[in-house]
């Protein structure tokens, strides 16, 4: 009997564990296939969810970025609006400046028969405007000034005395004024000067590869037109001239001796091979880079108040266009420049480091302030 029960016991004992061994291993079974189920089912979900979070991640980077650009292209378009609301302003001065020019000297015009002023050399759309201002819309009226005229508007836009003779705008006028009845013998004489030229040293080029040549400070659509007379059509072309090249040149478009080395036309030609002739790229980096100039040491100032900064030696009108980018048109401003000042606008306007010291620009615009400060008071 006592053999009985101990064996009962014992199946007991065995059946019991034999079941929690079951009832373990069917867990763990459901276990495992619960998450195998959930992976199965969710993890495509999950990763989904991870997909767009790092897109959604990726999209508050680049909106950030917009953000950052909208607020910068509002501060410049900010600033354009005050140079617009300041130059309309200075247009209406100007137009109220019209009792200081003797029209019967050069005679009237209407906007109806308006020329293309920019044609020439040293006239931009600022000069363009303020001659518009005035009711001088042609060559014609132009190519007529006097130095009493010339006087006169130099007051009437606030322009730099000296300027428009150095520019030549009235020997320029009087070409354009005259072009429909010299253009086939003008260009003839150009064409036939094509022998003079060193096309193996400067590059040949054709009409389909032509660069806008009036990019260059000083090269007016006159000017580009009797250079392309010439087969000369690009920076490349211009940034290979040698002083025999400008020689040949100068002689061969029948223009103003010293002009194309007074206004840099060669060191500006390699500049925009360098950057690829992207001279707006080049302009907005300056634009974008005025917060690293002091004023509060230099002083403020406006495109009114400008001298003719090309008055310094070895400032060229290219070198001049960027300093006014940057706010700096007067000869106080560059009498102020200290050594780090230089550096920074060395690196900021892209030039030749050593260059501001070499020509001594600070130097020179203190003796030019003083001049200027004088003839003013008298």
């Amino acid at each position: 009997m006592n053999n009985l029960l101990i064996l009962l016991a014992q199946t007991k004992s065995e059946a019991t564990i034999e079941i929690i061994s079951l009832l373990v291993v069917a867990g763990i079974i459901g276990y495992v296939t619960a998450w195998l189920y959930t992976k199965s089912v969710y993890g495509k979900k999950l990763e989904a969810v991870e997909s767009d979070k790092h897109e959604l991640n990726n999209r508050i980077v680049n909106l950030d970025a917009e953000i950052f650009n909208l607020k910068k292209n509002l501060e410049e378009k900010n600033i354009e609006i005050i140079q617009l609301v300041m130059d309309c302003k200075a247009m209406v001065h100007v137009a109220q400046r019209k009792h200081l020019l003797n029209y019967e000297s050069f005679g009237t015009a209407t906007e109806a028969e308006k020329d293309d002023l920019r044609m020439i050399s040293g006239i931009g759309l600022v000069n363009e405007a303020s001659l518009n201002a005035l009711d001088i819309y042609t060559f014609r009226q132009i190519s007529k000034f006097t130095s009493q005229d010339i006087d006169a508007i130099n007051d009437a836009i606030i322009y730099f005395s000296g300027r428009i003779e150095r520019d030549q705008w009235v020997e320029q006028a009087i070409e354009l004024e005259h072009r429909n009845d010299m253009r086939s013998d003008l260009f003839k004489r150009i064409s036939e000067r094509k022998s003079n030229i060193q096309y193996n040293r400067i590059g040949i080029a054709h009409k389909d590869e032509a660069d806008d040549l009036t990019i260059i400070s000083g090269i007016g659509g006159w000017i580009k037109e009797k250079l392309n007379a010439l087969d000369i059509y690009t920076f490349r072309q211009i940034s290979n001239f040698t002083e025999e090249d400008v020689k040949a040149v100068t002689e061969a478009i029948e223009y103003f001796p010293g002009r194309i080395e007074r206004d840099e036309w060669i060191l500006q030609a390699q500049e925009l091979v360098r950057i690829a002739g992207n001279k707006s790229e080049l302009l907005k980096r300056i634009r974008d880079r005025q917060g690293r100039i002091y004023f509060d040491r230099l002083g403020i100032a406006h495109r009114h108040e400008a001298n003719n900064l090309t008055l310094i030696d070895g400032l060229g009108l290219w070198v001049e266009e960027r300093l006014n980018l940057l706010g700096i048109y007067t000869f106080d401003q560059i009498s102020k420049l200290t050594h780090e000042d230089i550096e920074t606008i060395t690196e900021v306007l892209e030039i030749i480091p050593g260059r501001i010291e070499r020509d001594n620009w600070v130097g020179q615009a203190r003796e030019l302030a003083k001049n200027h400060l004088y003839h003013e008071a008298s």
